[in-house]
């Protein structure tokens, strides 16, 4: 299937997600899930404003996981720098970037990730940032960048389309609830793959899997994990 096809496919699938009953964190996760698949990339993140920096709201494996973790705690990386300039930020190659983000360089480079992109998602409002990473020296296309921000502008749009007081107060206590779903997830995503043996990216996989399958937010699931004992 070409990625016209699959963004096509991938398009009507992520509508699917907005128009039913999910909330913000599980949009966001379903974003970072779909992107890497149309553009063929090892991965996908999303970190959203925080204060005066940024927090880790979800990413499709550990591997990316990780360096939204880097960003999170030393407030520095492509996903700060395109929030703060409203610009996308695009690498082809991280190994030259090392006197610009020493800490997440040197993170990129252990977990074998070679090209990252920062795209800005905002609207009325900075939101936050999708960050697309592979393994492989890439320099970003425009038809990357236009493929990505598609997802990110439906994301964002969906996230701060609120023109009333009380939506707008709504949203911003799901934008804490997504954040504070991190948690739970990784915590559930640890039980899981030591339940089962398996890693920690397979685990969010079954997780997932067993939301969509019960027609449960991921959160939801999470929770019952680690609260609860659910086995998945």
């Amino acid at each position: 299937m070409d990625r016209s096809a699959r963004l096509t496919e991938s398009l009507v699938e992520f509508a699917r997600t907005l128009t039913g009953e999910f909330d913000i964190s599980d949009v966001l996760n379903d974003l970072a899930a779909r992107v890497p698949t149309v553009l063929d990339i090892a991965g996908a993140g999303v970190s959203l404003v925080s204060g005066d920096g940024v927090s880790f709201a979800t990413a499709n494996a550990e591997m990316t996981a990780a360096l939204e973790r880097v960003q999170e705690e030393g407030n520095a990386g492509p996903c700060v720098d395109a929030i703060r300039s409203n610009e996308d930020v695009l690498v082809a190659n991280i190994s030259d970037e090392g006197h610009r983000w020493p800490e997440y360089v040197a993170t990129a480079e252990r977990l074998g990730i070679v090209a990252v992109a920062a795209l800005p998602m905002r609207n009325s409002r900075k939101l936050g940032a999708l960050d697309l990473y592979d393994t492989r020296v890439r320099h970003w296309t425009p038809d990357d960048v236009i493929t990505a921000r598609v997802f990110a502008d439906v994301a964002t749009s969906y996230v701060l389309s609120a023109s009333d007081l009380e939506r707008e107060r709504r949203t911003v206590e799901q934008l804490t609830l997504a954040l504070d779903s991190r948690v739970v997830i990784e915590q559930a995503k640890g039980i899981v793959a030591h339940s089962y043996g398996i890693s920690v990216d397979a685990a969010f996989l079954r997780l997932r899997k067993y939301a969509r399958d019960h027609k449960a937010n991921l959160r939801e699931v999470a929770q019952a994990v680690v609260s609860l004992g659910l086995r998945v």
